[in-house]
């Protein structure tokens, strides 16, 4: 089957993006004369796809609405009160959906309130609910639990000493690290480390941990930690059983890299929209490939709106099954492909190569 004109244009010729980023490269090295989405075609755009990504990732970091993007967003987070306040700022909710995979609903406000803050170990919460049909919300729930950290997942949370902190210590020799947690209750400051209650005294910016801990004999020690708070976070000297060791302590903001976390992942997801505009679909493919090794079976094809796409269009299966059973469209899988087999970077790109052809009008041409 011959393609279309536009189709082949973004194929094998030079096309600019949405943004001013040009991602004509992708496919360079694919012989012009040629009209056909065909195995060596496809293998070629996601080869320099894939060889060209840091530059890809630098292009997009730099593209102006990309920057003004994100600075929107770390503002409304500085200033957000609650979660409503990152959620009623399109562009805020915009940056937050698209960088976790979620940009299909972010126009479905109530929708985003209640499976944000989905207790991810709750069954019945909406995001467990919704997991057959997108599981990309309860991945959502399970990487940030809004439910349990709130805003302090998205931006540090911090007041003075209190706050949420990724504190490292010596233990016996060997660096460890736990979550401390600060806080002021009516006047008393209170303390826990990885949930366990300990003893603290607060003197403006000094601060006085008491620990206990057993070695592996089972013998039981103390460790007191007396530090200040500093531009970079807490940090002091360590006493263990009375007597002061040679190692230091030290504790940033536990969720210190959340924002800039939630930039790198807009800027890949744009990435791949523009890989899409240049390839229909070559964006999907580039993700698929990634996160083939998470689809073990038929139901977590399902549970993937990516997954459910490009098995669905690699093997033709049709798209009006999704209103069958669930057990009639996991057959339908099963019927044609070994979901299993993913767990092979070259079954999986097999299938990223097919899922491009049948999409662009091309014969199946590769067997998977």
């Amino acid at each position: 089957m011959v393609l279309p004109l536009s189709t082949v244009s973004m194929l094998f010729g030079s096309t600019q993006s949405s943004g001013g980023v040009d991602f004509s490269f992708i496919t360079r090295g694919a012989s012009g004369a040629s009209t056909m989405a065909d195995a060596g075609s496809t293998k070629i755009a996601l080869t320099n796809a894939a060889k060209n990504e840091a530059r890809q990732l630098a292009d997009v970091a730099k593209d102006p609405q990309v920057v003004k993007d994100l600075a929107r967003y770390e503002k409304v987070l500085k200033n957000a009160d609650s979660i409503d306040d990152v959620l009623n700022d399109p562009v805020a909710r915009k940056v937050l959906m698209t960088a976790s995979g979620l940009k299909g609903d972010i126009d479905n406000i109530g929708l985003l309130k209640k499976a944000m803050l989905s207790d991810p170990a709750d069954r019945k919460s909406l995001a467990a609910r919704m997991a057959p049909i997108n599981g990309a919300w309860l991945t959502f729930a399970k990487e940030y639990n809004l439910a349990k950290y709130g805003l302090d997942r998205l931006y540090p949370q911090m007041d003075g000493v209190g706050g949420r902190w990724r504190i490292s210590l010596d233990r016996e020799g060997k660096a460890i690290e736990a979550m401390l947690e600060i806080k002021q209750t009516r006047g008393v400051w209170q303390a826990q480390v990885d949930g366990v209650p300990i003893p603290i005294a607060v003197n403006g910016e000094d601060v006085r941990l008491d620990l206990l801990w057993r070695d592996a004999e089972d013998e039981l020690h103390t460790s007191r930690l007396i530090g200040v708070l500093g531009k970079n976070g807490l940090s002091g000297a360590q006493f263990d059983d009375g007597f002061k060791i040679d190692a230091s302590w030290k504790a940033e903001p536990y969720f210190a890299d959340a924002l800039k976390s939630v930039g790198d992942d807009y800027i890949a997801e744009k990435r791949l929209d523009i890989l899409d505009a240049q390839v229909p679909g070559l964006g999907s493919a580039v993700l698929f490939k990634q996160v083939a090794k998470t689809f073990k079976n038929a139901t977590d094809v399902l549970g993937s709106r990516l997954g459910r796409e490009v098995i669905s269009v690699a093997f033709n299966i049709p798209k009006q099954i999704a209103v069958q059973s669930l057990a009639a469209q996991e057959k339908a899988i099963n019927q044609r492909m070994n979901p299993a087999k993913l767990a092979d970077d070259a079954y999986a790109d097999i299938v990223a190569q097919r899922y491009l052809i049948m999409l662009n009008g091309g014969q199946g041409g590769i067997t998977a």
